[in-house]
């Protein structure tokens, strides 16, 4: 348990969850078009150009738009002021590479529209974040030596195989640069919220993925530009900030 003083010399970046995940990461396509009408008035999609230059890994499509989605069996997840530790859970996760724009600045970031969680003490938590989490009781996981699958009925469905032969030094860069970017999330209260999120793998494996997510009327399919690894990693985020002390931490914010 840290102290009162500890508490009180913490900065806005610190480390506020942590834990252990095993995940599979994917890079896959969503309509560019729906996307557009999805995303908050405040964020749009980067040129082909920006892409490029920052995700040189993930492979443009006509009319669709990379992003990662992210599949993890989480452990030891914990309050680091407190540490108290949550019990072992599934929680699938969405990444859109987007441009924030504020007051003349952009900033790319890495959108999180919605996560599909069985835990509900997770998803009352993840409140306190301002992300939309949704509680999926019945969200299934299949596990063998070399394989994984998950689903939620009506929702989503995908399959992975590992390759033995497969193991790498580090994550694929589309993955790792869409970590490095600040994490932004709208609230279900409509305020936007950003925060850090780092990852510290210690294993990541070549994977196949097939996968079918059905989202706001889109259906978003593997396809043969999708490419997947599977990675064991110790993960922190920090606090959710408002734009300002996110960005500009020493700018004075009630």
């Amino acid at each position: 348990m840290q102290t009162l003083a500890d508490l009180r010399s913490r900065t806005p970046h610190d480390d506020m969850l942590a834990g252990r995940n095993s995940s599979y990461l994917v890079a896959g396509h969503f309509p560019t078009r729906a996307l557009q009408e999805l995303l908050p008035p405040a964020m749009s999609i980067p040129s082909d150009e920006a892409m490029a230059a920052s995700y040189p890994t993930a492979r443009p499509l006509p009319g669709l738009h990379p992003f990662m989605l992210l599949f993890s069996n989480c452990r030891n997840v914990h309050d680091v002021m407190t540490g108290i530790e949550l019990r072992p859970y599934r929680e699938l996760m969405f990444f859109f590479p987007v441009l924030y724009t504020h007051a003349g600045e952009e900033r790319l970031c890495s959108f999180v529209p919605v996560l599909y969680l069985e835990y509900l003490i997770g998803v009352i938590g993840g409140l306190y974040l301002g992300l939309r989490k949704e509680f999926h009781p019945g969200m299934r996981d299949v596990e063998t030596e070399a394989s994984k699958s998950f689903a939620i009925e009506g929702i989503l469905d995908a399959s992975f195989e590992k390759c033995p032969a497969g193991t790498l030094k580090e994550l694929d860069p589309f993955f790792t640069r869409t970590f490095a970017n600040p994490t932004a999330t709208v609230s279900y209260f409509n305020r936007t919220w950003f925060y850090t999120t780092k990852v510290h793998p210690t294993k990541v494996l070549e994977t196949s993925a097939e996968f079918e997510w059905r989202y706001k009327g889109s259906v978003i399919e593997s396809n043969q530009a999708t490419f997947a690894n599977y990675a064991e990693y110790a993960f922190t985020t920090s606090q959710a900030m408002r734009y300002e002390a996110y960005f500009h931490p020493s700018y004075p914010v009630e």
